[in-house]
């Protein structure tokens, strides 16, 4: 829910900022949905490799779980943005430069939006979460040590309280490390390409130019 909020928010101040090249609410949604699947995808294999941790190294399973939920959103989401970037470029090759794989860019020409582009966008964000997690996952394998010392040095002022201990690893940490990590990635996961401000002839005409000419129109007039 403090996911939601955060992507929420930064929608309305989306909208209040800059409400000529704002995201519509169905494209925002879109994109919002593609962050929010691949945070759950993540959250379970955070889960798995947490436990697996902390049956082969030091630690135990919440010390793992609160060192995932910190590399995921801190280093992870440079990796996120090289390989979203990186990914798009070769799908985007591959199809034939068609914009299927432009991330956030889910409508034709006419301004129609395209499932298949949507779905086809969707199935590279989980490819790229899940890329992602293998790196930080082998980032952990190799810095175990110095990881877990990081995890002690900050979870043990609370391990005295189980409890309290649990709320820091299970709900603290991941909100406010979640909530920074998919306001970051909203804005490169969004379209890149500006909404063009269409004007009538008349509308791109200053308004100071429309009184010249009523003036030297009544001018002529009185002569």
């Amino acid at each position: 829910s403090v996911s939601i909020a955060v992507l929420v928010f930064k929608k309305y101040n989306e909208q209040r900022t800059s409400p000529m090249t704002a995201r519509t609410w169905p494209v925002f949604l879109m994109d919002s949905s593609k962050q929010l699947a691949g945070a759950g995808w993540v959250h379970f294999l955070n889960l798995v490799v947490a436990k697996m941790f902390g049956e082969k190294f030091e630690g135990d399973g919440c010390n793992w779980y609160w060192i995932n939920i910190v590399v995921d959103t801190t280093l992870g989401v440079l990796v996120n943005f090289y390989l979203l970037k990186g990914l798009t470029l070769v799908f985007e090759a591959a199809s034939g430069n068609t914009g299927m794989f432009e991330s956030g860019d889910y409508k034709d020409d006419t301004g129609k939006v395209i499932r298949s582009r949507y779905f086809a966008q969707f199935a590279v964000w989980i490819l790229v979460v899940s890329i992602m997690k293998c790196c930080m996952v082998l980032l952990m394998t190799v810095f175990h040590s110095e990881l877990q010392k990081i995890s002690s040095s900050v979870l043990d002022t609370v391990d005295s309280d189980p409890n309290l201990e649990l709320i820091v690893v299970m709900v603290i940490t991941p909100c406010c490390m979640n909530a920074f990590q998919l306001w970051v990635q909203d804005t490169f996961i969004k379209s890149r390409k500006k909404q063009a401000l269409t004007l009538t002839p008349q509308e791109a005409v200053p308004s100071w130019q429309h009184q010249q000419d009523d003036n030297e129109l009544q001018r002529l007039a009185q002569e």
